[in-house]
């Protein structure tokens, strides 16, 4: 009883917690400066322009992490969540970041140093929903990923294209009372995550199936009783031992892809897609538009999202 009273409570405070952080976040519109404005090309390839573009963002990504807090309160309470948002409403196309109080100026800090020449102003997000539009024409859901965390999406380092573009032409084609967001909710981790990834490459090099990385140990205590049991009346036999197949080259390439993703920060990510119109229909299509935007995400033989 004391157990089911104390689980109760902790979940009441949580709640509570959360609601609280919720009033306490800051919308900021991000101004961003034209292409060319914080890197010159100067005659370079467009190529090293953006992998330049993209240490600047990782930076950026790397500040944000060192946001993360430790100790009791954060494994109850969770760690503080930040958002970053893409919202696309009367024909224009706008990012906002929605932080808690505490961290904006760490927040700032970290946009600033991507980007030099933005400008981050504290107001209100435009809205995508009109007067005219209901509940039942709206629709939204969450991107996920299709395999374990543990896996990489397709970064641009995979596939040297901008895959932005395509979100963002996808979520041009908003007419007058229309509107399109895509929300990526975030919080940093405390690291644990690189542990669940290590455990991973373990079981690849062992050539154990996940699922079946406590059976090895298992199998090891029944023999052990077995010639326990056995040795009184004869000595105990040599057990078999199993050879394991060498890493195949795809075997070899999923390593070094969880291994690369263990070097960058972690976080905790929830991405949201909404659109809104006056019909259903038209909602549906502008929302599948989104969603296909981000199929160049998808690694054929790691990771990608799928719409949920």
């Amino acid at each position: 009883l004391i157990g089911v009273v104390w689980s109760w409570r902790l979940n009441r405070q949580r709640r509570a917690k959360n609601y609280e952080r919720g009033l306490k976040m800051i919308p900021m519109l991000i101004h961003l400066p034209p292409s060319t404005d914080d890197i010159q090309g100067g005659g370079r390839d467009e190529r090293d322009v953006t992998n330049e573009a993209l240490s600047q963002a990782q930076v950026m990504y790397s500040i944000i992490a060192s946001t993360v807090t430790k100790g009791l309160k954060s494994r109850i309470f969770g760690q503080r969540h930040m958002s970053f948002e893409i919202i696309a409403a009367e024909g224009l196309i706008k990012y906002y970041a929605v932080v808690p109080a505490v961290i904006v100026e760490t927040v700032k800090q970290a946009v600033i140093s991507a980007y030099p020449s933005a400008r981050l102003e504290e107001i209100e997000p435009d809205s995508i929903f009109s007067e005219e539009v209901t509940t039942d024409q709206v629709a939204g859901g969450e991107m996920t990923l299709k395999k374990s965390f543990v896996y990489p999406i397709s970064t641009y380092e995979d596939s040297q294209r901008d895959a932005s573009l395509g979100i963002l032409n996808a979520m041009s084609v908003t007419k007058v009372g229309e509107g399109i967001a895509v929300q990526i909710l975030l919080r940093p981790t405390d690291g644990g995550w690189t542990k669940k990834s290590e455990e991973w490459v373990q079981n690849i090099k062992s050539g154990k199936k996940v699922a079946e990385a406590g059976k090895k140990a298992a199998n090891k205590i029944v023999l052990l009783v077995k010639d326990f049991v056995q040795a009184f009346w004869r000595p105990p036999d040599a057990h078999e031992k199993y050879e394991k197949d060498p890493l195949t080259n795809l075997q070899q390439e999923e390593i070094a892809a969880i291994e690369n993703k263990t070097k960058h920060p972690g976080f905790e990510t929830l991405i949201r897609v909404v659109a809104s119109s006056k019909s259903k229909d038209r909602s549906e299509a502008m929302l599948g538009g989104v969603v296909a935007a981000f199929a160049q995400f998808d690694s054929q033989n790691f990771n990608g999202f799928q719409y949920d």
